[in-house]
């Protein structure tokens, strides 16, 4: 946990207990009351720890951890682990499409030309990148319903385990639409909120 504005630590534990993440907390953050969003992942603990303390604060999961628990659904899937040629494409069906080169973006076209069932898992990858691209509450609410959906019809377990993941934590991933504040790049830290109450803050823990 850290002062993103002095840049300094303010806490730390070795493990992720919620006895623990409550003892940091208690003991670092002296003005709850003014903690208006709290970032978290989805790791059950935290969200324990987090809620009898700040009751009043919006729950956000973190950007990063929910297009990693996506991509992560990819990278594992048995589609891709079935076929030993693919193993080197890896870089290819990781990274985003707009960001690869023209050489990259043919060989990948003719990847997944080639092995159509590993085309749906990637564009399942891909349409839900364009989750977080969304404008407003509302609208994201619908993308991300109809990602789960497509996730849950699909023939691959991983995919599967992501859409309830998803699902599951659905309210706080679309808090990220609600929050007026710029996530934190790094984890666990402590920044303050661009509103117009100077003194409210957003924990990320």
């Amino acid at each position: 946990m850290m002062d993103a504005k002095a840049g300094s630590v303010m806490g730390m534990h070795a493990d992720r207990r919620c006895d623990s993440a409550i003892h940091l907390l208690s003991q670092n953050v002296l003005s709850k009351e003014r903690v208006q969003t709290v970032i978290l992942d989805m790791w059950e603990s935290y969200h324990k720890a987090v809620r009898p303390l700040f009751p009043s604060a919006s729950i956000v999961i973190d950007k990063y951890h929910v297009v990693q628990k996506v991509t992560q659904a990819l990278d594992l899937d048995q589609a891709r682990k079935e076929f030993s040629p693919l193993k080197k494409a890896r870089y290819l069906l990781l990274k985003g499409c707009e960001k690869l080169r023209k050489d990259q973006r043919l060989r990948l076209d003719d990847i997944l030309e080639e092995y159509s069932v590993l085309s749906i898992a990637y564009y399942l990858k891909e349409l839900f990148r364009d989750f977080y691209r969304t404008d407003g509450y509302n609208e994201a609410k619908e993308r991300l319903e109809e990602w789960i959906q497509l996730a849950k019809q699909s023939p691959f377990a991983s995919f599967q385990e992501a859409a309830n993941t998803l699902e599951k934590w659905k309210e706080p991933i679309l808090s990220y639409f609600c929050a007026h504040i710029p996530m934190p790049e790094s984890r666990g830290r402590i920044t303050r909120s661009k509103t117009s109450n100077a003194g409210h803050m957003a924990i990320e823990i």
